[in-house]
C-alpha cells in the first residue's frame, strides 16, 4: 500500500518538478554563449555581476541544472553567485520556500492523493502522504500546511 503511494506520488512529483526546473534549449545555448566571453581562470566579481545580470534578464534561476550545465563548462556556479553579491548581501532564499508554495497547488495535490486512497488509508499511510507532500513543496518537518495568522 504505501509503496504504491509513494511510487504514485513520485511519478507524479517528478512530472512536476521537471516542467518548472528544466533549461529550455534556448536557455542552454544562451548560457554557453554568455559563458564563452569569459575566462574561467581570471573571473572578477563585475564579471559575474554581468553574467548573474544576463542570466536573470533571460529569465534563467539558479537551479541545480543550471550549477550542473555551468560545471561542465568548467564554471562554478556557487562561487559566481557569492562573487556577484555585494559584501553583506546574503544570497536569495530557496526557491522552493514556504512563501512561494502556491496553497492552490499543495491542496489540489492533497485532493488528487486522499480522492485515490480515502477508503484504504492507514495512519503509516497518512505519515506517507505528508511526507510526500512535505517533500514535493520543500516543506520542513516542522512547517504548516495552512497559515493560520488573521
Amino acid at each position: 500500500m504505501i509503496n504504491s503511494i509513494n511510487s504514485s506520488s513520485a511519478s507524479f512529483m517528478s512530472q512536476q518538478s521537471s516542467q518548472t526546473a528544466k533549461l529550455t534549449t534556448e536557455q542552454s545555448d544562451f548560457i554557453k554563449e554568455t559563458l564563452a566571453q569569459f575566462d574561467t581562470e581570471n573571473l572578477t566579481s563585475d564579471d559575474a555581476q554581468s553574467i548573474q545580470a544576463a542570466f536573470k534578464e533571460q529569465g534563467i534561476a539558479p537551479t541545480k541544472e543550471l550549477a550542473d550545465l555551468m560545471g561542465e563548462l568548467e564554471f562554478d556556479a556557487k562561487s559566481i553567485g557569492d562573487a556577484g553579491r555585494a559584501e553583506g548581501q546574503h544570497p536569495p532564499p530557496p526557491q522552493n520556500s514556504l512563501e512561494s508554495v502556491d496553497t492552490d497547488e499543495v491542496v489540489s495535490y492533497l485532493d488528487e492523493l486522499l480522492t485515490e486512497y480515502s477508503n484504504q488509508l492507514s495512519d503509516e499511510d497518512k505519515e506517507s502522504i505528508l511526507a510526500s507532500v512535505q517533500e514535493k513543496f520543500g516543506l520542513s518537518e516542522g512547517d504548516s500546511l495552512l497559515n493560520v495568522t488573521a
